[in-house]
């Protein structure tokens, strides 16, 4: 979803989460997921809607992820 709808983001790997930055806002409490092994963690959807309203890319991202709508 970020690819598409906020071209241009970094992202940088913290010990608890993700720090993602876009047009130079910062948005650092991604979760990276649970304790021990964190590979594809599942995302709250309340973190992900914080941080589409942060980055005002709404309208992108409710046409990416159903759940947004």
């Amino acid at each position: 979803m970020l690819d598409d709808c906020a071209p241009g983001y970094t992202k940088k790997e913290r010990e608890h989460n993700w720090c993602v930055t876009y047009n130079k806002v910062p948005f650092p409490r991604l979760p990276r997921g649970p304790h021990g092994r964190r590979e594809n963690p599942e995302v709250q959807i309340g973190h992900l809607r914080q941080m589409v309203r942060l980055f005002q890319i709404e309208d992108c991202a409710m046409t990416r992820i159903e759940l947004l709508r």
